[in-house]
């Protein structure tokens, strides 16, 4: 088993995902609102005048907020997602699309 993240930063691409997601038979998962470190960096105010020559407003005006999904799949199944989900995003025009990225699971439990 594997632990599989999705960091999406493109947000238009959000339902897509999900519904191929449940497609590829991903039958639960846990969904988090997120935020880079660019963004907390910049709306930190000291931090912020630290990084005012690092990084431009036209460089960050793209940095939003971010979706996480984190399941656990079998290893069989990562591949299949992996080529699902660059496909969807390949299609994007963001700047900043996502990542993922997965961990081996040495057990899992279901409480009843």
């Amino acid at each position: 088993m594997q632990a599989l993240f999705i960091i999406l930063n493109d947000l238009n691409s959000y339902d897509e995902v999900l519904q191929a997601l449940v497609k590829l038979e991903v039958r639960g998962a846990t969904i988090l609102e997120s935020e880079g470190m660019a963004k907390a960096l910049l709306k930190s105010e000291g931090l912020n005048i630290l990084l005012e020559g690092l990084m431009s407003t036209d460089k960050t005006k793209d940095i939003g907020s971010s979706k996480t999904i984190f399941t656990v799949v079998r290893v069989e199944k990562v591949d299949e997602i992996t080529k699902e989900i660059d496909n969807i995003l390949s299609k994007s025009d963001a700047k900043i699309k996502g990542f993922l990225f997965t961990l081996p699971v040495s057990r899992v439990h279901s409480f009843k």
